[in-house]
């Protein structure tokens, strides 16, 4: 079983709006509950499930169902929120983070000493490619 937790905020992205339009390719089944990532308290533990305990600050990656009230992911999607995050903060960074890094270091190779010019990166990813690539 993975971390169990009770959702208190959710991102809303552009793959959101694609899934909810059915603009994307292989669309899920309905009924679903939609939402990619969320933050939240966790609530409930499985028992193979280290690291985590009863009550820590999380934030998520969720194929799906981000959007309840109640969200059990696996734990290798699961991150302790820092102390200075705030759950809005949390529930808005897994997918701009992940888009930035995967942009910057798998896509474009970015390594050390190199120069990167960023343009066209609007909503959340821009100031996180900024601040990976500094």
């Amino acid at each position: 079983m993975g971390t169990v937790y009770g959702s208190a905020l959710i991102g809303l992205n552009f793959i959101d709006l694609m899934v909810r339009q059915g603009n994307i390719d292989n669309p899920p089944k309905t009924p679903l509950v939609p939402g990619f990532e969320c933050s939240g308290i966790v609530e409930a533990l499985g028992d193979s499930v280290k690291g985590f305990e009863i009550g820590d600050r999380v934030m998520a990656f969720v194929n799906y169902n981000a959007w309840a009230e109640v969200v059990c992911t696996p734990v290798e999607f699961v991150y302790k929120v820092p102390d200075d995050m705030s759950f809005s903060e949390a529930a808005a960074f897994p997918v701009n983070f992940v888009t930035a890094y995967m942009m910057l270091f798998e896509v474009a190779n970015l390594r050390e000493g190199m120069s990167v010019l960023v343009h066209s990166a609007g909503g959340g990813v821009k100031p996180l490619m900024l601040a990976a690539s500094a």
